[in-house]
C-alpha cells in the first residue's frame, strides 16, 4: 500500500490550482480526477454554451504569472472580458493542467475512510493508498439539485440542465424547464435552437437580467460600481478583494448572506434568444408530478391566484441549480461523513478550510457557508490555493 502527503480528490479549477501551488513548495501529494471533466461535460451539450462570470475572474492559480485565462486567451485571438465560452474555459483548463500539472491521475476514487494511520483511499483503478491528508476538490458534481415533487418520475423523463448530453436529442418534443437563472434560460434558448419547445416554469414573479458593462467606463462609474471577479459594485468589489474577511463573520450571519446574495438571473447576452421566444408560467411552483403514457403530468401551483393546474410535456429539465450536501459525496465512507460538523448541510471548515475532521478539507463550493459566496466561483481558487499551502507547508517537509 503506497503513502502520499496529501490526496486532492478532483481535477476542476480548484484542485489544478492547489496541486500547482503544492507543487511549487515542494510538496508531496497525488490528484485524482479527469482534467475539467464537469466543464467540459456542459460544454460539449451544445455548440455554444458561456460563461456569466466575466474572463478575469475564472483564473486557475499559480504560483507564478502567466497562466491567467487572459494569458491563454490573447495569443489566440479569444474573447478576454465577455462573454467566454465554456468550451474555451475547458480548453484552458486542459492547457493549464498540461502545462502545470501533467502529474494528474485519471481515475476516480471510489471510497475514502479514516483510520487510525490516516485517510484509506479506494480507486476506481483498484489501487490502495494512504493519505495523510484530503482535500475534496469535486466542485458542482455531486450537488446537482433535483426538485423533490419530481421525485416518483421515471429518470428518462427527467433530467439536470448539468447531466444534458445533447440538446439535439429533444428535437420535436415540449420541454418544461424548471427556473430562473442562467442555466434555465440558457437551457430554454439551447431547446429552443436545437429544435425543441420548452416552456419555462419559474417561482418568481419577473426574470431579472444583468446588463452589459462596457470594459471602459469613466472614473466615476468606476469608483461608484468597480469591476470586480465576482461582478460590479462595492459588494461584489469587497467580497473579491477580502477574500477571508467572512469567515470571522458570525455563522448566523454569514449563513444568511450567503443564501441571498447572488439572486438568479440571466446574462445580458442571452436576453434576445431568450425574449418572445420561450412561453413563460411565472408565480409557478410544481407540486406534484406523475407518468401518463411515456409523458410527465405536472401539477403546477400558482402562487399569485392560489390556483392549481395540471400540465404535460414529453420531458422535464430541472435548472434549479445545485445544492451542497455533505451527504451527497458518496465516496466518503458513511462512518466518515457523519462526522464532520455542518452548516446547514455544508460541511463546517476552519479559517485553513479544515473540516471537523482533522486533515480532512473541503473547496469550492463546498467552503461557500463558511468563507462565502466568493467560492462558489472559480475566482476563489487563489485564495483557497495559497491559504492550505501555507498550511500545509508547516506540517510536510518539501520533497527533492
Amino acid at each position: 500500500m503506497t503513502r502520499a502527503n496529501i490526496a486532492i480528490v478532483g481535477a476542476g479549477p480548484y484542485g489544478l490550482s492547489l496541486a500547482a501551488h503544492l507543487a511549487g513548495q515542494k510538496i508531496g501529494h497525488r490528484i485524482f480526477g479527469r482534467p475539467m471533466q464537469f466543464w467540459s461535460q456542459i460544454a460539449e451539450a451544445a455548440g455554444e454554451r458561456y460563461l456569466k462570470s466575466y474572463c478575469f475572474g475564472t483564473n486557475l492559480s499559480a504560483p507564478e504569472r502567466g497562466f491567467s485565462f487572459a494569458d491563454y486567451n490573447t495569443p489566440r485571438g479569444l474573447e478576454t472580458f465577455e462573454p467566454c465560452s465554456m468550451a474555451n474555459f475547458a480548453a484552458y483548463g486542459r492547457w493549464f493542467q498540461e502545462s502545470k500539472v501533467p502529474w494528474v491521475e485519471p481515475v476516480d476514487v471510489a471510497n475514502i475512510k479514516r483510520d487510525d494511520k490516516g485517510f484509506a483511499l479506494t480507486l476506481s483503478s483498484g489501487e490502495d493508498l494512504v493519505a495523510d491528508q484530503v482535500v475534496v476538490a469535486t466542485g458542482l458534481s455531486y450537488f446537482a439539485n433535483t426538485p423533490s415533487a419530481l421525485g416518483s418520475v421515471s429518470p428518462s423523463l427527467v433530467s439536470h440542465t448539468a447531466d444534458v448530453t445533447r440538446f439535439a436529442a429533444f428535437e420535436g418534443k415540449s420541454v418544461a424547464v424548471l427556473g430562473a437563472g442562467q442555466s434555465a434560460l440558457e437551457a430554454c434558448a439551447l431547446l429552443r435552437e436545437a429544435g425543441a419547445r420548452p416552456t419555462l416554469l419559474v417561482r418568481e414573479r419577473a426574470i431579472r437580467w444583468h446588463h452589459r458593462v462596457p470594459l471602459k467606463r469613466s472614473l466615476w462609474k468606476q469608483l461608484r460600481s468597480p469591476i470586480s471577479g465576482l461582478g460590479t459594485g462595492p459588494k461584489a468589489w469587497a467580497l473579491t478583494n477580502f477574500p477571508g474577511a467572512m469567515h470571522r463573520i458570525p455563522t448566523n450571519v454569514r449563513s444568511r448572506f450567503v443564501k441571498s446574495h447572488l439572486p438568479a438571473e440571466g446574462a445580458w447576452w442571452l436576453r434576445e434568444r431568450f425574449e418572445k421566444h420561450v412561453p413563460v408560467h411565472f408565480d409557478s411552483e410544481v407540486v406534484g408530478a406523475s407518468e401518463c403514457c411515456g409523458h410527465v403530468a405536472l401539477t403546477v401551483r400558482n402562487s399569485k391566484t392560489d390556483t392549481s393546474q395540471k400540465m404535460t410535456f414529453d420531458h422535464v429539465l430541472a435548472g434549479s441549480g445545485y445544492r451542497v450536501d455533505v451527504d451527497s459525496i458518496k465516496f466518503l465512507d458513511a462512518s466518515l461523513r457523519d462526522k464532520i460538523e455542518r452548516i446547514d448541510s455544508y460541511p463546517k471548515l476552519n479559517a485553513n478550510f479544515e473540516s471537523s475532521v482533522p486533515g480532512l478539507r473541503f473547496v469550492g463550493a463546498a467552503s461557500a457557508m463558511s468563507f462565502g459566496p466568493l467560492f462558489r466561483f472559480v475566482v476563489g481558487a487563489d485564495y483557497t490555493s495559497r491559504t492550505i499551502t501555507r498550511h500545509v507547508a508547516t506540517q510536510f517537509a518539501p520533497t527533492a
